[in-house]
């Protein structure tokens, strides 16, 4: 039976319950996703529940990320989003303005970075859990988060590099 049960190759969402009331350690309930992860373990040996605890804490903590989640996403997507709006209007006024080629670079770096933000997968990338099947040999498939967040930051860094690039040249 087990090996006929397909596994998908990436997991955003897991649960899991164990239940035995007549045991020392009665339930233990995990439960991972986008908004939340939560680790839950009750039963009467209050020593075995401790213990089972900082257990499970100290198997998950290595595999833990600071940033991810739907929350951190949202915040940071809004911000990015008027950063780049309000970057196009004003780098795009001010091309129009010198048609400096280094001006319209900040104008490139502009679109770019909205492009970025708008079609690049971050819920995938920046996922609150995520659980992949298998190991993947390619780097570019493998650090794909990376490289998308490289790219934005290098998008971003760019916009104020144009800029003093184009005063320079006057």
């Amino acid at each position: 039976m087990a090996s006929s049960v397909a596994f998908p190759k990436e997991v955003f969402r897991f649960s899991y319950a164990y239940d035995q009331p007549d045991k020392p350690i009665s339930s233990v309930t995990l439960d991972f996703g986008d908004y939340s992860r939560r680790v839950s373990v009750s039963g009467e040996a209050v020593d075995q529940v401790e213990k089972i605890i900082k257990l499970i804490e100290k198997d998950l903590l290595p595999y833990s990320a600071t940033i991810g989640g739907a929350k951190c996403r949202r915040m940071i997507g809004m911000c990015l989003l008027v950063v780049f709006l309000t970057s196009i209007i004003g780098s795009g006024t001010y091309w129009w303005n010198t048609r400096h080629h280094s001006a319209l670079s900040m104008l490139i770096c502009s679109v770019l970075g909205l492009l970025l933000l708008l079609f690049v997968p971050w819920d995938r990338y920046f996922a609150g859990f995520a659980l992949y099947q298998s190991y993947s040999p390619f780097f570019l498939i493998r650090h794909a988060p990376e490289i998308s967040f490289l790219a934005l930051v290098v998008v971003l860094a760019g916009i104020p590099v144009s800029y003093f690039l184009s005063r320079n040249e006057r």
